[in-house]
């Protein structure tokens, strides 16, 4: 599996697990410039295809990133943990990276308590749509599917990773 893509709602684990990976894009990183301002959306597409015709990648991101990034893809890893442990995690990341900008974001997006909360209880709430988003982005794909919703799945996909 030389081109993959790790996908997922917010507090899903994907950065962990594309660190754990090595060698990752965060489709964020390509997204964003300072201040959580977005890039118009050419630019994004741009950016993302020139990571995307490459012979080996490991990209992060959301469900956004899918219809973009899916012909190219030979796996998807859908982290999938249950609500409860997303809600943990994004009550605690900006805890851990108060007034910092996380490692896979670009310089300036920084971790402000209230703004990141607000966020993360947002994404909780939208938390059928993003599944069905990836459910849809990935009918028919040709790519394979490695869907995790336990730790002891993620460590499986870790394991079948390691040889790439």
């Amino acid at each position: 599996m030389d081109r993959i893509i790790i996908t997922g709602a917010n507090g899903a684990g994907k950065s962990h697990l594309a660190a754990k990976l090595g060698g990752a894009v965060s489709f964020d990183a390509l997204k964003l410039t300072t201040g959580w301002q977005q890039r118009p959306r050419d630019e994004i597409e741009v950016l993302l295809s020139e990571v995307v015709a490459g012979d080996r990648w490991v990209i992060e991101g959301g469900p956004s990133l899918l219809s973009l990034a899916m012909p190219r893809a030979q796996a998807v890893i859908w982290l999938d943990p249950p609500l409860w442990r997303r809600a943990w995690r994004l009550a605690q990341r900006p805890l851990r990276h108060r007034g910092t900008t996380r490692a896979e974001l670009p310089e300036g997006n920084v971790d402000r308590l209230r703004q990141q909360w607000r966020f993360g209880w947002k994404s909780l709430r939208k938390d059928a749509r993003f599944r069905t988003q990836i459910k849809t982005a990935l009918e028919g794909s040709s790519a394979a599917v490695f869907h995790c919703r336990t730790q002891a799945d993620v460590d499986a996909v870790i394991s079948a990773c390691a040889g790439r």
